[in-house]
Formats: structure tokens, sequence, C-alpha cells
């Protein structure tokens, strides 16, 4: 009979053993099924979270661009107003040409062309545009060497700029391009865009600026040149 029961107990013990490991494996398990659902459920959230930070920034960076394309409108259109600006006050304040009473030219002297020249820059300097274009003009009908004829015609370019003709005053600046040895060019590429800017054409104006500053760096008009460039 002891040995009967004996036997049993160790049955039962056993059923009971089998019975806790099985306990203990689905406690495992389901715990392990948690931590997993969890571990998930964490990520996804944090997917979430970047998707919407991701959405935040691209809608900033959106309002940003928006923002400096406004900046970019607002400045040229400010650039612009001011170039008109300076050009209505460069034509307010230059000063009128006084009317001038028919007379006879002043008799440009014959035997010495450069003394015809210093003349005509006489007459350009007091701002009698007609005395010096028509001494000029009768210096090159003279037949006068290239060496004066190129300064001939840039300066009734000048005086046909003072007297505000500005296309004709360009026909002249270009015919001094056409010397091939001349001082000239550097002033007279200048000059011509004083001219295309005056006329409103400020991208051919800033083109001939550009090349004054970077062919003819030497030049006394860079300075100016390089201002009137930068402002357009």
């Amino acid at each position: 009979m002891s040995l009967n029961q004996s036997s049993g107990d160790r049955i039962m013990n056993k059923r009971w053993y089998f019975i806790a490991t099985l306990l203990v494996g689905f406690i495992w398990i389901g715990c392990e099924s948690s931590e997993e659902a969890m571990r998930r459920e964490a990520e996804a959230r944090q997917r979430q979270e970047d998707q919407q930070r991701l959405a935040e920034l691209t809608s900033e960076n959106s309002s940003v661009k928006q923002q400096v394309s406004r900046l970019e409108s607002d400045n040229s259109g400010l650039r612009a107003r001011l170039s008109e600006l300076e050009r209505k006050l460069e034509e307010a304040t230059r000063v009128p040409e006084p009317a001038q009473p028919i007379h006879t030219p002043m008799p440009m002297p014959t035997t010495d062309p450069w003394a015809a020249y210093d003349a005509g820059l006489n007459a350009f300097n007091e701002k009698r545009y007609d005395d010096a274009q028509g001494i000029f003009e009768d210096l090159l009908k003279s037949g006068v060497d290239e060496s004066l004829a190129d300064n001939c015609h840039y300066w009734i370019g000048e005086s046909l700029f003072g007297k505000r003709s500005y296309s004709e005053a360009l026909s002249h600046f270009e015919m001094v391009l056409e010397y091939k040895v001349t001082e000239k060019k550097g002033d007279s590429y200048y000059m011509m865009g004083r001219c295309y800017e005056m006329q409103g054409d400020k991208a051919k104006a800033k083109e001939l600026y550009e090349k004054v500053v970077k062919d003819y760096p030497t030049n006394d008009l860079v300075k100016k040149a390089k201002d009137r460039w930068e402002k357009l």
C-alpha cells in the first residue's frame, strides 16, 4: 500500500510539474508578445512623429522660400525705382543751355588743326555745344590725320550728348571704335553706355559699363562706370 501511494505521488508530482512548466511557458510567451507589441507601438508612434515633423519642416521651408521670393521682387522694384529717380534727378539738375542769339560761329584757324581742336574743346567746356560740334566737323571735312580724327568724332558725340541727341551721339562714339589706334575707346564705351541708359536701355548700358571696368581698368572713367554698372 505504501509502495502504491509513493508511486501515485510521483505521478501526481510529474503532472503538476508539467502543468507548471506549461503555465510558465504561456506566461513567458505572453510577456514576450506584450513587449513586442509595445515595441511595435512605440516604433509606429515614432514614425508618425517623424512624418509630422517632416511635414512641418517642409511647410516652413516653403514659407521661407515664398518670403525670399517676395523680398527679391521688392528689392528689384526698389532698384528700378531708384534708377528712375536718379535719371529724373540728373535731368532736373542739368543746367539748361542758355538761348544764344544768332551769331557767326567762332572762326576756326585753318593753318593749325591742333589750334582748331583746342578751340573746339574750349567751346565744349563752355557748353557751346553747337560751336564745338561745328569746329570738330570742319576739322573732319578738312581731312585731318587719324590721330586727330578719332578725337573729333568723340567730341562731336559728347557735344550731341550735351544737346540730348543720344542716337546721333551714339553713331559718333561707334565711329571712334572703328579706328585701329585710338586712346578714346574706353571713353567711347562709357559714353555709349550713358546714351543707352538715357534712352532707357539699362541692359545694354550695364553691358557697356561692365566692358569699361573689365577691358579698360586704367581708364579714368572706370570708377564712374563701376558705380553706374552696380546701380543698374
